[in-house]
């Protein structure tokens, strides 16, 4: 109870979401908000995630105000340390940014290439058609030719 006061007391009332018709939110809403926020889907993985909320019974619906209230206010504090990281933090962002942009950059190169090569592959295939295509008719002009050549020779 002195956790939930303390809560209370750190997390004014104005943080309490309140549904679009104004009321309360009731419990399921809560709990659907409070799982969605905090990216979880039971009570045990949002106590676990949530060392603050390990005291309370989640099957009052007053636990559950204080929950979204402790996530919220985590969520804000969270979203405040990375507008402003610890040095050694911007500099390994930095790094991870500069890093993905490399990879972005290979994996248009990459696809450029696939593309490419599918490109060909395609007309090569085309190619091969063709001279299958004209392999034939040779082979039949050959043997119509032979025929032809036969029939001569025993006339």
């Amino acid at each position: 109870i002195d956790v939930v006061k303390e809560l209370l007391e750190r997390c004014p009332l104005k943080t309490l979401i309140i549904c679009s018709s104004s009321k309360i939110m009731k419990i399921q809403e809560l709990k659907a908000k409070v799982y969605e926020l905090s990216l979880v889907k039971t009570t045990q993985q949002l106590k676990a995630k949530y060392s603050e909320l390990k005291v309370l019974d989640m099957r009052k619906k007053t636990s559950w105000e204080v929950a979204i209230k402790v996530v919220q206010q985590q969520e804000n504090e969270f979203e405040q340390w990375l507008e402003n990281p610890p040095e050694e933090y911007k500099e390994l962002f930095l790094e991870i940014s500069e890093t993905s942009q490399k990879y972005d950059q290979q994996s248009a190169k990459t696809k450029h290439l696939v593309q490419e090569v599918l490109s060909m592959s395609s007309s090569i295939e085309d190619l091969a058609e063709e001279f299958q295509e004209e392999t034939i008719q040779l082979v039949q002009s050959l043997t119509t030719k032979s025929k032809i050549s036969e029939k001569s020779k025993l006339n």
